[in-house]
């Protein structure tokens, strides 16, 4: 499309500069040159990024302001599917090929069996008075010594976060079927906790009924207090480094990740959780973390 601009009269042209005031703007836009150079290491300081042009149609240009997320590229990195040695993505594949939900050893009691839905996403709904809720994802066992990192990103919808009982949203549960597991996320008071066997919480945060779950866990395994490792960080930000678990990471041969909700029956509101994703690997760099998990 052709636009017809208005004509206009011409305007006298201004004197042209001296040839010495020309040498002197020339010295002078030197010297602005040199000055960030050499605060930079003798590199060329990085030119800042031209504005938006203005939108407006008037003759005063519109004002822009644009809010930048620190944690932006970070999350564009992880959003990569993550691929590799002993690397599970939710991502990677057909989503319900990563989980085991058919309800098989106890994982359901109360509720209906959990589902894959668009997005994709693995819904789990819990009826008020049921007591769980969950899939195996299609891990290995974890043993003495082993290191783990995991990202999740659960969505709640109407989580009772305010019970003063207990309520597991991920848990590693140790190799036999009885007991508190060894690590556990759990739900409630309005806060999220890490729980060691059930006890020892360590607090990770405020929780709401409606909100997402955006964590990365680093475990490492061992039947030793000393020696047991749990990290966490929580939308990004580090929210518990360093943890040694009490009873430690391992309370028998091994360790297997549970995903989902259990809790005590006596809750009798209903929620549900929806988990997008799911990463799991032997490190860091595996499962794309870098830049989401800053101050480790």
């Amino acid at each position: 499309m052709t636009s017809i601009l208005p004509r206009h009269t011409r305007t006298p042209e201004p004197p042209r500069p001296s040839r010495t005031r020309l040498v002197l703007a020339a010295v002078l836009a030197g010297a602005a040159v040199a000055i960030p150079v050499a605060l930079s290491g003798g590199q060329p300081a990085a030119a800042p990024a031209p504005p938006p042009p203005a939108l407006a149609t008037g003759d005063v240009p519109a004002t822009t302001s644009a809010r930048v997320d620190p944690l932006a590229a970070g999350r564009a990195l992880a959003a990569r599917p993550a691929t590799g040695d002993g690397v599970f993505d939710s991502a990677v594949g057909d989503f319900a090929a990563h989980f085991d939900d058919s309800g098989g050893s106890g994982l359901v009691d109360g509720s209906p069996l959990p589902r894959v839905v668009d997005g994709p996403g693995m819904r789990f709904t819990i009826p008020g008075g049921a007591k769980r809720a969950e899939v195996l994802p299609q891990l290995p066992e974890y043993h003495q010594g082993d290191d783990l990192w995991v990202h999740d990103v659960s969505r709640l919808q109407g989580l009772p976060t305010d019970t003063g009982t207990w309520q597991l949203v991920l848990q590693w549960h140790q190799r036999a079927n009885t007991g508190s597991p060894p690590i556990a996320l759990e739900a409630g008071r309005g806060r999220l906790r890490l729980a060691n066997v059930g006890t020892d919480q360590q607090d990770l945060g405020a929780l709401r009924p409606d909100d997402t779950l955006d964590v990365v866990l680093h475990v490492h395994f061992s039947r030793s207090s000393s020696d047991a490792v749990v990290d966490v960080w929580r939308d990004g930000r580090p929210a518990l480094l360093g943890y040694h678990p009490p009873r430690g990471t391992l309370l028998d041969g091994g360790d297997y990740l549970k995903l989902g909700l259990y809790r005590d029956p006596s809750i009798t509101q209903g929620s549900s959780m929806t988990t997008t994703r799911l990463v799991a690997g032997p490190s860091a760099d595996a499962i794309n973390v870098a830049g989401i998990t800053p101050g480790r």
